[in-house]
């Protein structure tokens, strides 16, 4: 793996780590990463790279490592958006009434879910994936920069939508 290559992308792993907790393998990441760093050798900087993804495929769904064409938003944005839809799923999973909010809200009735949500876990992580979405258009349509301040996103609200009867009166 070419030296730039290598530097870029554990860069941008070092920054989701700032902005998102990996657990106990957060350390052991980064030790990896900043040996790699140091590293000039393109073969020993392929075994540090593979050797950093194998640690973060444990994280799951939350592996910083990202696949395919790069983003046009910058890692920091995309690391702070991992970061609100972890805090999201905890807080909606941690809500009291588990219950009645599974008798209440369900999950769009299509051909991969019909009835109820599972647990409370389900829609939660339903609820989070949500928020992402609403932060990646936001970030799209240049409502946020994705820059935390505070802990909250303080992303600008999207334009209203016109009415007919708001039209009609204006001509």
């Amino acid at each position: 793996m070419e030296k730039t290559k290598f530097d870029t992308k554990a860069n941008e792993i070092l920054i989701w780590l700032d902005a998102n907790d990996a657990g106990s393998l957060g350390p052991v990441i980064q030790a990896t990463i900043q040996a790699g760093l140091a590293e000039t050798d393109e073969q020993a900087l392929d075994r540090y790279w593979n050797s950093i993804r194998s640690l973060c495929g444990n994280l799951g769904e939350k592996n910083p490592v990202r696949r395919g064409t790069p983003s046009k938003h910058s890692p920091e944005a995309l690391a702070n958006v991992d970061s609100v839809e972890t805090r999201l799923m905890s807080v909606f999973a941690s809500i009291g009434e588990a219950d009645l909010i599974l008798d209440i809200y369900h999950p769009r009735q299509n051909d991969k879910h019909q009835g109820h949500y599972d647990s409370i876990e389900s829609w939660a992580a339903a609820m989070a994936a949500s928020g992402r979405r609403y932060m990646m258009e936001a970030l799209n349509q240049s409502r946020w920069n994705g820059e935390m301040t505070d802990n909250l996103t303080n992303m600008a609200l999207k334009e209203p939508k016109t009415t007919k009867t708001e039209d009609s009166n204006s001509e």
